[in-house]
């Protein structure tokens, strides 16, 4: 399925000034934008999954994020598109730092890179890969979600006329979605909170700059030509410092067998997707299809579940503060046969000045 989202063109340098304590936990703020209006049952449901978040985060945070309903592309039920600010490694490896509170922050604290700049496998301009270390933009400075530097303790300006994302379901399954899990969920029906809760995590910040270059593979003009395209600017973002191919080969290059990991590429905690264009057929902003995990791809009919421990592994790595994350040792590990006919959770990344 060809995908429609597009790279922000424009990033707003943060600020090192941390926020101001403004709640006790993890709060959203929804502005729902449908024409028409979204129903209340379906409101419901959406604050069910930012419930959901609100209550694995203890982040003194608000998130405005915009919701609604709206025409998707066939086979799409949900759309994320976030706003994104940039920084440099550095300030991102202090603000990890000085946020650290799990014995997982201390993993991937004693385990991340050193000094200014990231190394790494990277696909090139030209589609050949190389190991990258020559310490260009696309090497000290990553991309986040203003929802993901606001949990690193970043000053960012979002607001309701300011979101820090827009999720938009499509109307096309509106009767096809249902809204509580009461009972559970029939068999020909998608759950809307599943649903909600995958696209709310995209906000949050799982999403990987390996897809901004797989889009940027295919013949097109505003990503520019040549071998060393992607040098000048930044591409990756805080999830991509934990995806590994191997014990100390971090690799953000498409395709391959890229891996979640804090310790360095030694325990392979879940496989990510590796690209819908020049991958595996699924963005890379997503775990594997291999495991039942939120953030995996689709979700098949008649089935619903919450965040795996994969998934919050993940979240507390980039700056969330989980209420419990199971040491390393007792990850599952074990991947589920899935064989279902699901969804494609198209991103569209936007940008905004913060």
């Amino acid at each position: 399925m060809k995908q429609s989202f597009r790279r922000p063109l424009l990033a707003v340098a943060l600020t090192l000034g941390f926020l101001a304590p403004s709640a006790q936990a993890l709060t959203f703020v929804l502005n729902d934008v449908s024409a028409g209006g979204m129903s209340a049952q379906q409101l419901a449901a959406f604050q069910t999954a930012a419930n959901f978040w609100s209550g694995k985060f203890s982040d003194p945070v608000t998130v405005y994020l915009d919701i609604g309903f709206n025409n998707l592309g066939p086979n799409i039920l949900g759309s994320t598109g976030s706003s994104y600010v940039s920084t440099t490694y550095d300030n991102i490896h202090g603000a990890l730092a000085a946020d650290a509170t799990s014995a997982l922050d201390a993993t991937a604290m004693t385990h991340m890179q050193s000094g200014p700049a990231l190394k790494f496998w990277a696909t090139q301009g030209d589609g050949s890969s190389r190991f990258d270390n020559d310490g260009s933009l696309n090497n000290s400075t990553l991309g986040l979600t203003t929802a993901n530097a606001k949990a690193m303790g970043f000053n960012i300006g979002t607001s309701t006329a300011l979101p820090d994302a827009s999720i938009v379901f499509a109307n096309a399954y509106a009767s096809d979605f249902v809204y509580t899990r009461a009972g559970g969920v029939p068999a020909d029906k998608i759950d809307f909170i599943t649903v909600a809760e995958h696209e709310i995590g995209h906000a949050l910040g799982f999403t990987s700059g390996v897809d901004f270059i797989d889009y940027c593979m295919a013949p097109n003009l505003e990503c520019g030509g040549g071998v060393n395209r992607f040098e000048d600017d930044w591409w990756y973002t805080p999830l991509d410092m934990f995806r590994y191919s191997a014990a100390g080969v971090a690799d953000v290059r498409i395709g391959g067998s890229p891996y979640f990991s804090v310790d360095g590429g030694v325990t392979n905690i879940a496989a990510f997707s590796t690209g819908s264009e020049h991958g595996n057929g699924w963005q890379a902003s997503h775990f594997g299809p291999g495991q039942i995990n939120l953030m995996r791809p689709f979700v098949g009919d008649g089935e619903f579940y919450d965040a795996s421990n994969r998934d919050l592994a993940a979240f507390d790595a980039i700056g969330w503060n989980v209420a419990a994350v199971p040491e390393p040792s007792t990850w599952a590990m074990l991947a589920a046969g899935l064989g279902l006919v699901g969804w494609s959770s198209r991103r569209r990344q936007t940008a905004q000045s913060a």
